[in-house]
């Protein structure tokens, strides 16, 4: 009986740390769409008239950045195996895309935090060293896809030069991945946040998958805003939108205190696109596709609700 009694004392802590993040979770998520329907309170233009009277096309763009979405999990899924864990494919993208939506609380804390949680059977050091893979990844394809833009006479050689040598440079994790894997890790291991001593698991196989996934998704990008020009009746080179809105994405995803980098990226986009655009075309684009990019994640995190089991996600 007294066992008994102390097995569920013992029980009570744990029901209620999940009872906390299952809170904390509802709480990110109504936080990211209020978030997100603030930002698009605040626009000037109507985007729904926008597109209804735009030329069918410009629909196409919804296949191009859902392409996108799906790509994204995939490319998780292989950023996982290379910090030491499998996990199949269809909880990473249940995963990826219910916690994905707490991007737009400002901060990488509830994004990184909420997946952590989520994925936490996974183990939390797993997820956060996937975090810091997907941002050195990130970083690379954005800044190889930038390399496009280097034609334009609106950016400065200096400017030029600074992105060539990123882009080589971000290439080193191909040719050591285990040296990097090292790097990535130093940090945490001198803060003494757990143990970071067994072997590393990134592969050059496995970071080159993920890498030439991410380019992938720049080139769905640019076809996306493609299809919105085409739409509104205009034309563009697809190298110069696939690399205007790589420095654009990039530019907001180190814009921390921002929601989704909201502002910063579309203020650097529409300044890239109107390099070679009218402003008033490139400022439409900018906050159509930005709008297209939110109802489409919506509905992503809607389907990543019904992909996974609570029973699922439970430690063992």
């Amino acid at each position: 009986m007294v066992w008994g009694y102390r097995m569920k004392e013992d029980s009570k802590p744990d029901t209620s740390a999940k009872m906390l993040g299952k809170a904390l979770t509802v709480l990110i998520v109504l936080l990211s769409f209020w978030f997100i329907y603030q930002q698009i309170e605040s626009s000037d233009i109507d985007i729904f008239e926008t597109l209804l009277s735009a030329e069918p096309i410009i629909f196409m763009s919804i296949i191009c950045i859902f392409g996108v979405l799906v790509l994204s999990p995939i490319i998780w899924k292989f950023l996982m195996l290379g910090s030491g864990a499998d996990v199949p494919y269809r909880l990473c993208f249940g995963i990826w895309w219910t916690t994905n939506i707490a991007k737009y609380v400002p901060g990488k804390v509830s994004l990184i935090a909420g997946r952590a949680y989520v994925a936490r059977k996974y183990g939390s050091k797993v997820v956060l060293e996937s975090f810091v893979w997907e941002l050195i990844i990130s970083i690379s394809s954005a800044v190889i896809a930038g390399l496009f833009l280097i034609e334009l006479e609106g950016i400065s050689s200096s400017m030029k030069w600074i992105l060539v040598c990123i882009g080589i440079a971000s290439l080193f994790p191909i040719l050591s991945p285990k040296l990097t894997q090292d790097l990535v890790r130093k940090p945490f291991s001198l803060l003494g946040r757990g143990d970071w001593s067994h072997d590393t698991s990134m592969t050059r196989r496995y970071y080159c998958v993920a890498l030439f996934l991410m380019i992938i998704s720049w080139l769905l990008w640019g076809l996306a805003h493609k299809f919105i020009l085409l739409g509104l009746g205009v034309d563009a080179s697809l190298p110069l939108l696939i690399g205007s809105f790589a420095i654009a994405w990039l530019i907001g995803f180190f814009a921390f205190f921002l929601p989704a980098g909201f502002g910063a990226r579309e203020g650097v986009f529409t300044f890239n696109l109107s390099l070679f655009l009218s402003g008033g075309i490139a400022g439409i684009v900018a906050i159509v596709s930005r709008t297209l990019n939110v109802l489409i994640e919506i509905i992503a995190f809607v389907f990543g609700l019904t992909m996974m089991s609570s029973e699922e996600l439970e430690e063992e």
